[in-house]
């Protein structure tokens, strides 16, 4: 295989421009204290994008309907938000997850 240097350099400026907003905020955020407010505001945002993931998989939107509970992923959720108030373990809770979709998809 032929390496040309076009590629090399559009390789390397796709990787550029993968990381740059990556870690440029990390960068110039490095030194800065923001204000508790500020602080206090950006705490939620995990939490955000985390619900909006659970409910985009839990809810099947149809054009013309309202959503409809996906009763697969409601199985495989309770199991999931179980052991994740009970152990608070990031890890545990992705296991649960993963281990209770795949059975349910087995045995479905």
């Amino acid at each position: 295989m032929e390496i040309r240097l076009e590629l090399f350099v559009l390789f390397a400026a796709c990787g550029l421009v993968t990381l740059i907003p990556r870690i440029l905020p990390f960068l110039l955020m490095h030194r800065l204290t923001l204000p508790r407010v500020l602080t206090d505001w950006l705490s939620f945002i995990p939490i955000c994008l985390l619900s909006a993931l659970f409910f985009q998989n839990l809810l099947i939107a149809r054009s013309g309907e309202f959503p409809t509970l996906s009763i697969i992923h409601l199985a495989a959720a309770i199991p999931t938000v179980l052991v994740a108030v009970t152990s608070k373990s990031l890890s545990f809770t992705v296991i649960t997850g993963v281990v209770s979709m795949a059975l349910l998809r087995f045995f479905q």
